[in-house]
């Protein structure tokens, strides 16, 4: 029995050591987003009548994140939706993923958002076909101006972009990233894409009801025109 876990072991080792001929042998870091000339992720001034304007890149944010990480943050509004806008957020990985890439349950509960409910949501963008995405349904407290406080929920679609692929799991990523390297030599630089789209507070609960179906809709037709702008030609979608 020894001499068997001995031999299993001795197997595993090497194993582990042949994969390190596997790892990415080019400095070279692919990406399936557009970028512009300096490497800068290129987030659309327009979405289908919806307009951005700039979002401010913390220093505690660029601090966090690892070395080379690049930033793309928009707010968007639309004229016809009035005091009312979509917050994008875009993370591209520098060299070490590790320190770029995390989960966006952590930066949530960092701001105050409790997590309610996750679930898979396919996105379809005509003449290409649908890219998965997870929707989070959050929840937190606010302070109203009359001084009481009360509860106001979102809903975060988020995403991952890698050289080829779109998943809208995180453990998705980690394993595409992981067979990627070792089979492919390939150390792709990986993009976190999430979409917050924030529910107004309304007094009656059927007035809240729509709220809620209208800002879900909203948020899941900017995606479906965002993404193309945002997203190389290369990538696959289902």
């Amino acid at each position: 029995m020894t001499t068997k876990r001995l031999a299993i072991l001795l197997a595993t080792v090497g194993l582990g050591l042949s994969a390190v001929f596997l790892l990415p042998k080019s400095a070279a870091q692919p990406t399936g987003l557009q970028l512009t000339g300096e490497e800068e992720v290129a987030m659309p001034e327009d979405v289908s009548g919806w307009f951005g304007r700039s979002g401010e890149i913390t220093q505690k944010e660029r601090d966090t994140l690892g070395k080379g990480t690049k930033f793309g943050r928009m707010f968007y509004s639309h004229p016809v939706a009035r005091n009312y806008e979509l917050l994008v957020s875009v993370v591209l990985s520098g060299h070490d993923m590790s320190n770029s890439i995390h989960r966006p349950e952590r930066c949530l509960d960092a701001q105050g958002w409790s997590i309610l409910e996750s679930e898979e949501v396919a996105v379809h963008v005509e003449g290409r076909g649908s890219f998965p995405t997870t929707r989070l349904h959050n929840r937190r407290s606010v302070q109203l101006k009359n001084g009481t406080s009360t509860s106001q929920d979102a809903f975060t679609f988020y995403w991952f972009v890698g050289e080829n692929e779109i998943t809208g799991s995180h453990l998705g990523r980690f394993f595409q990233d992981n067979r990627d390297r070792l089979l492919r030599g390939v150390n792709q630089r990986w993009a976190f894409i999430t979409v917050t789209a924030v529910i107004p507070i309304r007094e009656k609960p059927e007035e809240q009801a729509e709220a809620k179906r209208w800002v879900d809709t909203t948020a899941r037709k900017f995606i479906k025109d965002f993404a193309p702008q945002l997203h190389k030609g290369t990538l696959r979608y289902r």
